[in-house]
């Protein structure tokens, strides 16, 4: 606040200096002109400089007929050159026309360039009819009452800060956790600035009513500098209001510290120079200085340029605040890399327009309100992109309390939400803009050439925002019922999933995508039709056509036929899901994708197999409901089983009350006993229960919790031995101890091998010879 307010001082007093040697200099320097010419002449023609004063000159020397013939005369001229100008336009091509608004153009910039060295006597002639129009009041007392109302203001606007003092330290001791309590702080923030502003405003107002109002002359000027430094004021405060530059935790936009300042004292800047240059002009023209381009052109080149500056020099905080907090796709970050270079170009195309508009003498169509405000919605255009986000998720905040489902389905909303309020905004741009131009979309239709074209291309407009909204709006449904699908199937933890059984998820979720893909199609369909129809475009031969090739594609592509309604009772029948681990007999896999004929599998190794409906006869589905999962183990021949059995028992009431594990199950871990004896080992069966997708990371789980076990309490696992039992007289048959040691390693190897061979899988070769 301080910053803004510091700020504004230093203006008004540098404005306040520079007035005071104008004024000065003027008045010791030239002498007072006198008002009339006394001529004495009956009927003097116009002058070639219209001004105030010389027009007030010629009427006060002529009676009623004369001013009534003078009148009649003057508008006969001006609608013979107005005719004459209409009949040559009427017989002048292209372009020859735009050779001609060239020539004015240029006619224009050279008439400005030569009227230069003109402008300071000029302004020193409506210096001087000022200090005229003052009459008897001395100079000092102008000075005194424009320092009392600008000081006067300055200190009701302290005085308002200092009343508001203990709101405003809220909210700088407050630090907002969520964009709301920050949108509800810089409201706050801005609210009490602008009392402030208020109090400075009327404050100054009232000082300069009491001092200058037997002064007409001073009371406008005074006026005007109050006015103009309120208008500075407010633009610094809309200024703050986005950018924060003096609290970084408030700001809506991201953007450092320092561009943030830089950017503040620009607009200001920018705002001062349009308040008080464009002011000092009127000011000039009402004390008599000719409406000649040179100055127009001085201040238009001033405050285009100075715009073009700030944009140039802040270019990498624009392209920053762009991208906001960084969510944006690569085509808007390139976007936003050429947005500056794109504003410099509309900068200096609204400069060129305004310079048209007055060299061909169109200067009533020049609105400055509907010119500059049509220049900051354009320039905006991108900080609309970065301020609905924000909008919307102060006005839908994310609860913490929620699940994770339903935290990622809301996230989609918001983003969906932002796609559809992009419609309002549009709309209400359109409107005012519209609006400010004198532009009624009502009378579009009804008026000038092309008026069914024009009220067609209204219609197409409303169709087109009705389709995309529907079109929006299926997606919020879709994206919020997938997201929670997506996070209730653990998408992050799909690498613990190691063979069949993988997580499903939910019908509505596996028959969505399918759905909005439906649901797309006829409403682009729809809605192409509507459009085509409102352009006068016969769209009855295609619909006969589209039924006429629905007949043929029913009629000839059977094998189509049966894969879409084969794939439509699957569905029906609720046989799989997507995400689901199911098994074709030939291939098998978890769904990874459905579309209207086929779906695709993605095997646990990573193949993916696309399978048409009508080729599946029947599936088996892993992932439905629970899983079994049972695990054995090779315990020694001395273990206790009935003391393993208990032991397995409260391990797994143990993993029950476990706060991370205790949930994934839905029958606790036990064992099933013995189920096997070999030669070296016992195999004891440990099971649980579980949904599927989770069996996995509880076999990791409890296995590691079976190996503490077992290590704690002295359990042996059993490890695979092969028995070789050799006769006892390595001569018997006479032959030689070394080759009889070699047909007992020999033996030895065989055993092991027909140990090992049945544990390989199908068609795996079996290990090499360690020899």
């Amino acid at each position: 606040m301080g910053l803004m307010w510091g700020a504004t001082s230093r203006v008004l007093a540098a404005v306040l200096l520079l007035l005071s040697l104008s004024i000065g200099a003027a008045s010791a320097q030239m002498p007072m002109p006198s008002l009339s010419d006394g001529s004495g002449t009956a009927v003097p023609a116009l002058p070639n400089e219209l001004t105030h004063e010389a027009i007030r000159d010629v009427l006060a020397e002529l009676d009623d007929a004369q001013v009534r013939a003078l009148l009649v005369t003057e508008l006969d001229k001006q609608a013979a050159t107005r005719a004459a100008a209409l009949a040559a336009v009427d017989n002048r091509g292209i372009v020859e026309v735009a050779e001609d608004w060239g020539r004015a153009l240029g006619n224009h910039w050279l008439k400005s360039m030569l009227g230069i060295p003109a402008i300071p006597g000029q302004i020193w002639a409506a210096l001087t009819v000022f200090q005229e129009r003052r009459g008897d009041t001395p100079l000092w007392w102008f000075f005194l009452s424009v320092a009392a109302s600008l000081g006067g203001g300055l200190a009701a606007g302290k005085l308002a800060g200092f009343l508001v003092r203990r709101h405003e330290e809220r909210v700088w001791q407050t630090v907002p956790e969520t964009v709301g309590a920050r949108f509800r702080l810089l409201l706050l923030s801005f609210v009490l600035q602008f009392m402030r502003l208020v109090a400075f405003a009327v404050v100054g107002l009232i000082i300069n009513k009491v001092m200058n109002g037997d002064v007409a002359a001073d009371f406008m000027t005074g006026r005007f500098l109050v006015e103009a430094s309120s208008y500075t004021i407010f633009a610094g405060m809309l200024a703050g209001f986005v950018l924060a530059p003096v609290r970084t935790e408030l700001r809506l936009c991201s953007v450092d510290d320092k561009s943030a300042k830089f950017l503040t004292y620009r607009i200001m800047m920018i705002f001062g120079w349009s308040t008080f240059a464009i002011g000092f002009l009127i000011w000039c023209f009402v004390f008599g200085m000719p409406q000649q381009p040179s100055m127009g052109i001085f201040v238009s080149v001033g405050f285009y340029g100075l715009m073009a500056l700030t944009i140039w020099q802040g270019r990498h905080a624009i392209t920053s605040m762009s991208i906001g907090d960084g969510d944006s796709g690569p085509g808007w970050e390139r976007f936003a890399q050429a947005w500056p270079k794109i504003a410099i170009g509309i900068v200096g195309l609204n400069w060129v327009v305004v310079q048209f508009l007055v060299a061909t003498g169109n200067q009533q169509q020049l609105s400055p309100t509907a010119l500059n405000t049509t220049l900051a919605i354009l320039l905006a255009l991108p900080m609309f992109e970065v301020a609905l986000p924000a909008m919307i998720r102060a006005c839908l905040p994310d609860d913490p309390t929620q699940s994770d489902g339903m935290r990622a389905a809301h996230a989609e909303t918001q983003a969906g939400m932002v796609r559809i309020s992009r419609i309002p905004v549009t709309i209400f741009v359109l409107l005012l803009l519209a609006n400010l131009w004198g532009l009624n979309l009502q009378d579009v239709a009804s008026q000038g050439v092309g008026a069914q074209f024009a009220g067609a291309m209204i219609e197409v407009f409303v169709i087109a925002i009705i389709a995309f909204g529907l079109w929006e709006l299926m997606n919020i449904i879709a994206d919020r019922q997938i997201a929670i699908d997506r996070v209730a199937n653990g998408a992050d933890d799909q690498e613990e999933q190691e063979g069949e059984g993988g997580k499903g998820g939910s019908r509505l979720g596996t028959l969505m995508p399918l759905v909005r893909g439906i649901a797309r199609f006829f409403i682009l369909l729809l809605g192409t039709l509507a459009i085509l129809g409102q352009l006068g475009v016969n769209i009855t031969p295609l619909l006969a056509g589209a039924g006429v090739m629905g007949l043929a594609i029913g009629f000839g592509a059977q094998t189509l036929v049966r894969d879409v309604l084969s794939g439509f009772f699957f569905l029906i029948d609720d046989a799989f899901r997507k995400g689901e681990y199911i098994n074709l007999s030939e291939v098998a896999g978890t769904v990874e994708s459905i579309s209207i004929r086929s779906m695709q599998l993605r095997h646990h190794n990573g193949p993916l197999h696309t399978i048409p409906f009508g080729e599946i006869k029947f599936l088996t589905n892993y992932s439905r409901d629970w899983v079994m999962m049972k695990l054995p183990l090779r315990v020694t021949y001395d273990t206790d089983v009935e003391k393993l059995r208990k032991m397995i028992k409260k391990l797994g009431q143990e993993m029950l009350e476990d706060p991370e594990l205790g949930p994934k199950f839905l029958a606790p871990l036990k064992s099933q006993g013995v189920i096997q004896m070999e030669d070296s080992a016992m195999i004891v069966r440990i099971k649980f229960m579980t949904r599927p997708g989770d069996q996995w990371g509880l076999r990791t789980k409890v296995f590691a919790k079976i190996r503490e076990l077992f290590a704690r309490e002295g359990i042996k696992f059993a490890h695979r031995e092969v028995t070789v039992r050799i006769a006892s007289d390595p001569t018997g048959e006479g032959v030689p101890a070394e080759e009889h040691q070699q047909r007992r390693q020999l033996a030895a190897a065989a055993a092991a091998r027909e140990v090992t061979e049945p544990l390989l899988p199908p068609g795996a070769a079996a290990p090499a010879d360690s020899r």
